[in-house]
């Protein structure tokens, strides 16, 4: 069985150098999301900015805007 895509704006968990994380989908690829995280996740995680890719075999969706 396939595993459910996220779609824009679905809210998604994803594991990252151990820390679990969670964000919001902003663009959706073929192979990955493009997420956006909290300021202080990104601080944790020591990134510059608050955008980071996640494969779609890497996360679970939490809710989407249409069940919300």
């Amino acid at each position: 069985m396939a595993k459910k895509r996220a779609k824009i704006g679905d809210q998604i968990s994803f594991t990252r150098k151990d820390h679990d994380l969670e964000g919001t989908v902003e663009i959706v690829r073929d192979n990955s999301v493009i997420v956006e995280v909290s300021k202080e996740f990104a601080d944790r995680l020591g990134y510059d900015t608050t955008k980071t890719v996640v494969r779609h075999s890497n996360y679970m969706i939490l809710s989407s805007p249409e069940t919300a």
